[in-house]
C-alpha cells in the first residue's frame, strides 16, 4: 500500500476530536514482510522439503532504528509466500527487537495474516493487547514468543507487517505522535478524505459484504470501502457506532486504486455493535455497468450471466470482451464454479481488483430456470412494458436505453446490443 503522510486540509478543519502530546524524536520503522520491503528470502510451497529456504534465524534484519533477530522454536521463523502469492513471516519461536543505543521502543503494532496471533510478550516494562495485535511500553529490547503455541499443528504466528515505534530511551511512557482525527458521519465522507488521514468513522447499519485474509468489505448507504484490518466480525454482521481508521488505499496501476481504511493505534470495536443480519442485499446491476472503480468493496448482483472457464480461471464477460474473474476468496462455499461452467447464471459477490483484472467474490451463485423467458405472464406482455427475461417490469422505458441483454415486450424477444 502507498501511503502519503500529508494531511488533508479539509480533516484538519474537520475539528479534532482528540491530540496527544508530540514528541519530536518518535520513528516509525516498518518491517512490510507481505511485500518484502527489506527484500528477504521467500520460501514457496515449492521449496517444502527445503527446511532453510526462506529462514530468518540467525540474522540481524535492520529497519531504521531497530534490529530484529530470532531464535528458532518448535517450528522454524521464515518468510513464507502461498500459491495464492501471499506473503508473510511465520514465526514458530521467537523474535526480538532491540532499539539503537539512547533509543526505546515504545510500541510493536503487528498486521496479521487470517487471525493467526499466538504470540506473548516477554515479562517487561510493557504489555500485549493480543486481541489488537498492539504492544505499548517502554523497553530497549522486547521479546515475542510463539512457543505455548508451535507445539500444535498450523499455530505459528502469521506476520504481514510489524511497525516499530521507537523514542528517547529516557522517555518514561508511551506517548503517541500527535495526531488529529476527522469526523466522518459516513464512509462516503470518509472516502473523501486524503490518503493518511485519521478519521473517526461513524457507521449507520453498515452491512459486512465479505471477510477475507486481509480484512473485511463494509458498506452503508453512502458507498462501500475494504477495510485492511483485522476486526473480528463476520460476513453478514452489521455494524452500528464509531471506529477509528486511517484512510488508505491500493494502488494496482494509475487506472485501478481501490479505496481502503487500514487499522489505526486506536482501532478497536469498543465503540460499536456488531449484530448477525443474514439478510444483506446486494445492488442489482447490469455486467456492463460493473466495471468501475465507483464499484469497488460493494455487494452486487449481476443477473443471467453465463460462466466461461477459458484456462485455469472462471469468468463472466461484459458485453465489450471485459472478462470479470469469479474467485472464491472468502472460502463461503455451498457452490462449485466448475458445474456452472457453460451456464447461465445469477452471481452475487462483493466486486473488487484481483491482481491484473476485475473480480466478484462470489457469496451465491445460482443457476438461472431455463424457462424464464416463459415465467413472464402473457396477461403482462401486452401492456407495454419492457421486462428482463426473469420478468422483472421495468416499466415502459426505451430499449435503446436500456443496458445491453435480451428484455421483453408485447410477448416479443428484443436483443439490445
Amino acid at each position: 500500500m502507498k501511503i502519503s503522510t500529508k494531511l488533508s486540509a479539509l480533516a484538519l478543519l474537520a475539528g479534532a476530536m482528540m491530540s496527544f502530546t508530540a514528541q519530536a524524536e518518535t520513528q516509525e520503522n516498518l518491517y512490510d514482510f507481505a511485500n518484502n520491503n527489506l527484500n528477504l528470502e521467500v520460501a514457496t510451497p515449492a521449496d517444502w522439503e527445503d527446511a532453510t529456504k526462506g529462514v530468518i534465524s540467525g540474522q540481524e534484519i535492520r529497519q531504521g532504528d531497530v534490529v530484529l533477530t530470532a531464535i528458532d522454536g518448535a517450528k522454524v521463523n521464515r518468510m513464507w509466500r502461498t500459491n495464492g502469492g501471499v506473503q508473510y513471516l511465520q514465526v514458530g519461536g521467537k523474535i526480538t527487537l532491540k532499539a539503537d543505543e539512547g533509543r526505546a521502543i515504545k510500541s510493536v503494532n503487528f498486521g496479521v495474516q487470517n487471525y493467526k496471533f499466538y504470540l506473548e510478550a516477554q515479562a517487561g516494562n510493557g504489555s500485549l493487547d493480543a486481541g489488537n495485535y498492539v504492544w505499548t511500553g517502554n523497553a530497549t529490547a522486547i521479546t515475542f514468543d510463539n512457543e505455548n503455541a508451535a507445539n500444535e499443528y498450523n499455530t505459528q504466528s502469521l506476520l504481514l507487517t510489524m511497525t516499530v515505534t521507537t523514542d528517547d530511551a529516557d522517555a518514561n511512557t508511551y506517548t503517541p505522535s500527535e495526531t488529529t482525527y476527522a469526523e466522518c458521519a459516513n464512509i462516503a465522507e470518509f472516502l473523501a478524505l486524503e490518503v493518511g488521514t485519521s478519521a473517526r468513522l461513524t457507521l449507520t447499519d453498515a452491512q459486512v459484504n465479505g471477510a477475507y485474509w486481509g480484512g473485511i468489505f463494509v458498506e452503508d448507504a453512502t458507498g462501500a470501502v475494504q477495510v485492511t484490518a483485522n476486526i473480528n466480525v463476520n460476513r453478514n454482521d452489521v455494524l452500528n457506532g464509531v471506529i477509528c481508521l486511517t484512510r488508505d488505499q491500493d494502488d494496482f496501476d494509475a487506472d485501478h486504486i481501490i479505496p481502503c481504511a487500514a487499522s489505526d493505534a486506536l482501532t478497536s470495536l469498543d465503540e460499536v455493535t456488531v449484530t448477525s443480519d443474514n439478510t444483506l442485499i446486494p445492488t442489482i446491476m447490469a455486467i456492463d455497468a460493473l466495471p468501475s472503480n465507483d464499484n469497488f468493496s460493494r455487494l452486487v448482483k449481476v443477473e443471467n450471466v453465463t460462466v466461461t472457464k477459458p484456462s485455469r480461471f472462471y469468468f463472466i464477460t461484459t458485453s465489450d470482451g471485459e472478462n470479470i474473474q469469479l474467485i472464491d476468496q472468502m472460502n463461503v462455499g455451498g457452490y462449485d464454479l466448475e458445474s456452472f461452467v457453460g451456464k447461465t447464471v445469477d452471481v452475487t459477490g462483493v466486486f473488487t481488483w484481483n491482481m491484473t483484472r476485475f473480480a466478484i467474490f462470489p457469496t451465491d451463485v445460482v443457476e438461472t430456470e431455463a424457462t424464464a423467458v416463459a415465467q413472464v405472464k402473457v396477461a403482462d406482455q401486452n401492456d407495454g412494458n419492457v421486462y428482463t427475461i426473469t420478468g422483472i417490469n421495468l416499466g415502459k422505458v426505451d430499449l435503446s436505453t436500456l443496458p445491453a441483454g435480451l428484455y421483453i415486450r408485447d410477448g416479443k424477444k428484443h436483443l439490445v446490443r
